[in-house]
């Protein structure tokens, strides 16, 4: 069944590409996820400003599940959770899918299973720290499985990440306890003997509920590892790691470290013009 698509927003991912080294358009990418979820992936030379929703919607085709999602192994199937068809209605969730914006690029040089890979990795880790919790990392529902993939990890949800939250004027954070609470986190991971390895504004989202008033929360734990090991595909985030991104191999809580330093000074006065770190 082809996902219903009647505004802008209802597209789980839309996006214009531009060459990296001449910076000229390329073409307009659009994903959807139907309530099966079947990710259905399309592209226009075209850009968005001349794209109507009915062009965008007839580009769609589905991925096949054994290109974007990874199979479940019967180990994996006993170890990770399912998340429950239906939640309490007071709890709001995000579904974290395959990375979709690096689809066409993965594609075009034939590894989107990697894609694939890095969904099954985070499962895998943020199953291990729900049995390790800690009130500063986001909460963890379980899994989704469908047709014998992992279709997607539930999370809780949350508004705005750090960056956002203060970009929009959405509140403000008291510095000295949001910053302690994130380092609880940090050092709590590293007590396990693991190491977040890609820690920055956009990883860290603001709880802005009534009782938490402001707290951070810790995501994103694609490039998490246990310490000493290599790091995949997913290694840190340019202008928030201490020197260069090649160089950027293995996990390290020193990473998080220089990270939570640099956010710190970036809290001072944040850049909302690019994603560089605060120096």
């Amino acid at each position: 069944m082809m996902p219903q698509i009647k505004e802008w927003t209802d597209f789980a991912y839309l996006s214009e590409e531009f060459d990296p080294n001449t910076h000229e358009f390329r073409y307009t990418m659009f994903a959807a996820i139907n309530l099966d979820d079947i990710i259905f992936y399309g592209e226009l030379p075209n850009r968005k400003t001349e794209i109507s929703i009915q062009q965008a919607t007839a580009t769609l085709r589905p991925i096949p599940d054994s290109e974007i999602f990874p199979e479940l192994s019967l180990s994996d199937s006993k170890k990770l959770t399912e998340a429950p068809l239906e939640l309490p209605a007071n709890v709001q969730v995000f579904i974290k899918r395959p990375n979709l914006s690096q689809y066409d690029v993965y594609k075009r040089y034939n590894v989107v299973h990697l894609l694939a890979q890095s969904l099954l990795e985070e499962a895998r880790t943020v199953e291990f720290l729900s049995e390790h919790p800690h009130p500063r990392i986001i909460r963890y529902h379980g899994c989704r499985f469908r047709r014998g993939y992992l279709t997607g990890i539930v999370l809780s949800r949350h508004s705005h990440d750090l960056k956002e939250y203060l970009r929009h004027g959405g509140g403000k954070i008291d510095k000295g306890v949001f910053m302690n609470e994130l380092e609880s986190a940090i050092y709590h991971l590293h007590s396990l003997g693991w190491a977040h390895n890609d820690l920055n504004p956009t990883n860290v989202l603001v709880d802005d509920s009534e009782v938490a008033e402001g707290m951070p929360v810790l995501i994103d734990f694609g490039s998490a590892r246990e310490i000493g090991t290599s790091l995949g595909t997913s290694r840190g985030t340019s202008g928030w790691i201490e020197g260069r991104i090649e160089d950027y191999t293995t996990s390290k809580k020193e990473h998080d470290i220089f990270a939570l330093e640099q956010l710190r000074h970036w809290l001072d006065n944040p850049p909302f013009d690019d994603d560089q770190g605060g120096q």
